[in-house]
């Protein structure tokens, strides 16, 4: 099983095959341009689907158009940020400090062990 957020690393998603929910959200998308909640549809579900890659290919396709090209580079920013949030909402926490009474523990464990391979070995002699 792969980490969450690995497709968007690799550049790939997980099945290759089209998810019909993206498409009836890009075909909502490009209906109603100018509709700010369409756009935000599409992207809460690339995040959550795992397809930021080609969400952002296909609003790079449209980068140059003179009529969506401007909505086209915010939402490119907004992907981008959606990715990097989703980057950093994975990142692991540094490693605890290890507790006192363990390692004095494992120490005292380590002190026997080697007085007793200490007296097997000088006790026969």
């Amino acid at each position: 099983m792969t980490p969450p957020g690995s497709a968007i690393l690799a550049g790939v998603t997980a099945d290759d095959e089209k998810d019909p929910v993206l498409e009836a959200l890009w075909q909502r998308v490009l209906e109603a341009w100018d509709d700010e909640r369409t756009h935000a549809a599409a992207i809460d579900h690339g995040v959550r689907s795992e397809r930021l890659p080609e969400l952002a290919g296909r609003y790079r396709a449209l980068a140059g158009d003179p009529h969506k090209g401007p909505v086209a580079a915010k939402k490119l920013d907004a992907i981008v940020a959606a990715a990097t949030t989703l980057l950093f909402s994975q990142k692991t926490l540094a490693p605890g400090k290890v507790p006192l009474s363990i390692t004095l523990s494992a120490f005292g464990i380590c002190v026997v062990l080697l007085a007793w391979l200490t007296w097997a070995l000088w006790a026969r002699r």
